[in-house]
């Protein structure tokens, strides 16, 4: 009687189970069925979308500076970029020269520098340190030409006279050169070496006795100046020569 029970119920169960099944399985695929679809509609609504304009300008916007140094905008997200501003160069070598004539052959040179003298082997310009130290101001010694200014060109080849320290070589005799300096030096260890600004490289008309070694004197010297600059590779050696040169007036120091 039991087993008989036993077999009803598992018959009423899987006749069950027939009459449910169909519909389950009918709701699962109609499930899928739907979820595919939409999936397929929305790649193919991914894929023929075009981007617009909007969305374009978007990804790009710009985004104003409040900074008034800066002189272009802030891009969003990227590297803000400033624009240099030139440093203003001092005036060239090759700026004409503002000579004023003045009495008893005197000259004002640019407004700062003046001039006593005509130039010649009897009346020379007498020159100032000053005036040839303002080279620096205008030659760029980086260049492959060197050009000095006009008012130190126009100069070239006429004769002058100033006075300064007179350096001879360290032994000898006599000497038919001289190294004329701004500043005291003793060709190796007293005093400060020149540099190409203030310092000529002087040539005598005759030879010069010479006294004991390192003897420094101090005195006026004239003759024929020579502006040429004088370069070894990239530096400035020389750029002033006196030729013909004559002292007068020397004194020990």
């Amino acid at each position: 009687m039991k087993l008989f029970i036993s077999i009803l119920v598992l018959t009423l169960i899987a006749g069950a189970a027939a009459l449910l099944w169909p519909q389950s399985q009918s709701k699962f695929n109609a499930e899928i069925s739907l979820n595919d679809n939409a999936l397929v509609q929305r790649t193919a609504i991914a894929q023929t979308a075009p981007i617009t304009t909007a969305e374009l300008t978007t990804t790009s916007q710009t985004v104003p500076t409040k900074d008034p140094l800066l002189t272009t905008p802030t891009v969003a997200n990227s590297t803000t970029i400033v624009t240099a501003t030139p440093i203003a160069q001092p005036a060239t070598s090759s700026t004409p020269a503002t000579i004023t004539h003045g009495n008893n052959n005197q000259l004002e040179v640019d407004g700062r520098y003046t001039i006593l003298g005509s130039g010649t082997e009897l009346d020379p310009y007498r020159i100032t340190w000053d005036l040839l130290k303002s080279a620096y101001e205008t030659m760029d010694l980086n260049g492959s030409r060197v050009t000095p200014p006009k008012r130190l060109e126009m100069l070239n080849g006429t004769f002058v006279q100033i006075s300064g320290y007179l350096a001879p070589p360290l032994w000898g005799q006599e000497t038919k050169e001289l190294l004329v300096m701004l500043n005291r030096w003793d060709g190796c260890c007293v005093g400060l070496p020149p540099t190409p600004f203030d310092c000529i490289e002087a040539q005598l008309a005759a030879p010069m006795k010479l006294g004991a070694a390192h003897t420094i004197s101090y005195g006026t010297i004239r003759g024929k100046f020579i502006v040429e600059p004088f370069k070894a590779g990239t530096f400035l050696i020389g750029l002033y020569r006196l030729e013909e040169a004559q002292t007068d007036d020397t004194k020990s120091r």
